[in-house]
C-alpha cells in the first residue's frame, strides 16, 4: 500500500480514537469534529 494512504488511514484511526475520548469526557463539539475530520480522510 502507498505510504501516502497508509498515512491518512492511521490518523484517520487516531481521530476516532480521539473522539472516543472526548465522547467520555463530555467535550460534545470536539467529538462531531473529530468525526468529520476522520470521515473525510477516508473519503476518496
Amino acid at each position: 500500500m502507498n505510504p501516502t494512504v497508509k498515512n491518512w488511514i492511521a490518523t484517520s484511526n487516531y481521530d476516532l480514537r480521539t473522539a472516543e475520548a472526548m465522547l467520555k469526557a463530555g467535550r460534545y463539539l470536539y467529538v462531531v469534529s473529530m468525526c468529520h475530520l476522520s470521515v473525510e480522510k477516508m473519503h476518496p
